[in-house]
């Protein structure tokens, strides 16, 4: 009898009280038959790895997974729990079968999120791989009231569009209606990293899509990926790209071929013109 193929992942995470900046674990997956008892047990979907922190009054929070050397999909589960003087209140989330490299916002934080914060983050393998040994990255991140933790990390795979400008996921969010816009490239802003496979546009596990297939002119937004035709696009040999539905008539669009930051992306009629034209990752 064959013996099936597990993965020996090992994790190291760092705990304590943090003001700010950022707490890094590695992840080392390669092929076994055995568990490394740090990253906690034996799941039946896989091998989960623990990142915690306790932070005081953080303003935002955001957890980061890569290998820096190819894309596989993990989950990324998590729980906030904050006290302050009034109560304490936990909010939980979840991103699944997200590829990498990926950041995920710890969002909405708990209305308490003023006082002392527990957070507790599980990037989970989820599946058996017959490639070789990869380590995976996982950092969280976190940062005061008023500012955001960084969304920098490493080299991105940009999409880019009229003017030099990049497709860019609002606030590098991973929710569903998420405003994808334009942006500056900075070329390390994981905001504007993009994954092209099997026609869909992927993005902290969510897919580029045509808001509620409403046709010329509405809205292209983060949803979750489900194959329908509204997320489905076609890369022409003229730049454009041409949206599944609608008979294959819509493009991704740049508004008045706008270079304004935070002009939210269309689609609309396709015409050859230089705001239908991009550049993949």
């Amino acid at each position: 009898m064959m013996r099936g193929v597990r993965r020996l992942v090992v994790c190291t995470a760092v705990t304590g009280l943090l003001a700010a900046g950022v707490v890094g674990a590695s992840l080392a997956a390669a092929h076994a038959d055995t568990v490394a008892a740090g990253c906690g047990a034996n799941q039946a979907n896989g091998f989960i790895c623990p990142l915690d922190a306790t932070i005081s009054s953080p303003g935002s929070i955001s957890v980061s997974v890569d290998s820096g050397v190819t894309s596989e999909n993990v989950n990324v589960g998590w729980t906030v729990t904050c006290t302050d003087s009034t109560a304490t209140v936990a909010q939980a989330g979840a991103t699944d079968n997200a590829a990498t490299p990926l950041t995920v916002p710890l969002v909405p934080l708990p209305s308490t999120a003023d006082g002392q914060c527990s957070v507790t983050v599980d990037v989970t393998l989820p599946k058996p791989d017959p490639l070789p040994a990869i380590d995976f990255n996982g950092t969280l991140s976190y940062a005061p009231p008023g500012s955001s933790p960084s969304s920098s990390g490493g080299s991105v795979r940009p999409v880019k569009g009229f003017g030099g400008m990049c497709v860019d996921d609002n606030r590098n969010s991973s929710a569903n209606r998420a405003k994808i816009q334009i942006w500056s490239c900075s070329g390390t802003d994981q905001a504007e990293n993009w994954t092209f496979s099997n026609g869909e546009f992927t993005h902290n596990g969510k897919c580029l899509n045509d808001q509620g297939n409403g046709g010329s002119r509405s809205h292209v937004i983060l949803w979750s990926c489900n194959g329908a035709s509204n997320e489905k696009w076609s890369e022409l040999s003229n730049g454009e790209l041409k949206l599944q539905s609608h008979g294959g008539t819509l493009c991704l669009d740049d508004p008045r071929s706008s270079t304004t930051n935070g002009t939210q992306l269309i689609v609309y009629t396709c015409k050859d013109s230089a705001n239908q034209k991009w550049s993949l990752p």
